[in-house]
């Protein structure tokens, strides 16, 4: 049950990072209000320039991330619901930057546990991530496993979000901005 519990809380964390990366290239641009310059603008420039980010130190990276995390693990605790499903879920949640930077960077440069997670289909390598960075850029936004992104990309999840958020929050900046 460990095993499955574990599976399921990666799948999670993949899944609501996608979202989150969906909805800065759907809608973020560099001036919307507080998450603009901090978060949006290094967003459009990583797809502008795949490998800008990964020059970029883990506390640059995630420091939006840690903060998150941090108040994950406190609203946990509050509640007295704070397990190792919290912790694993914020443990990796804090790293999905750093992950992301890992496909972006050539295999050569990777740590060797990202080298053997990746063999072992158990990270997503940058040829599947790739995927995000071609066309309209409008697929592949889990950037965690390789589980996550071909069955929400098979059932048209991304343009469903489109089709729902787009006439709530305006067009899609990822279509004017360059992304």
């Amino acid at each position: 049950m460990f095993l499955i519990e574990t599976v399921l809380i990666i799948i999670l964390i993949d899944f609501v990072s996608g979202i989150i990366h969906w909805a800065e290239d759907t809608f973020g641009n560099e001036t919307t209000p507080i998450i603009g310059n901090w978060i949006i603008k290094p967003n459009v420039l990583h797809h502008r320039d795949a490998y800008a980010f990964v020059k970029n130190g883990w506390l640059k990276s995630s420091w939006d991330l840690l903060i998150v995390g941090i108040l994950i693990l406190l609203v946990a605790y509050c509640l007295g619901y704070l397990t190792w499903h919290i912790w694993l879920f914020v443990m990796i949640g804090v790293n999905a930057n750093q992950i992301h930077k890992y496909n972006h960077m050539p295999a050569t440069k990777l740590p060797k546990l990202v080298r053997v997670l990746q063999k072992l289909f158990i990270l997503q390598t940058s040829s599947h991530h790739a995927i995000h960075h071609c066309g309209e850029k409008n697929t592949h936004y889990c950037v965690i496993t390789f589980i996550v992104n071909p069955f929400l990309d098979s059932i048209g999840f991304w343009r469903t979000m489109e089709y729902l958020f787009v006439p709530i929050f305006g067009k899609s900046n990822r279509l004017t901005s360059g992304i």
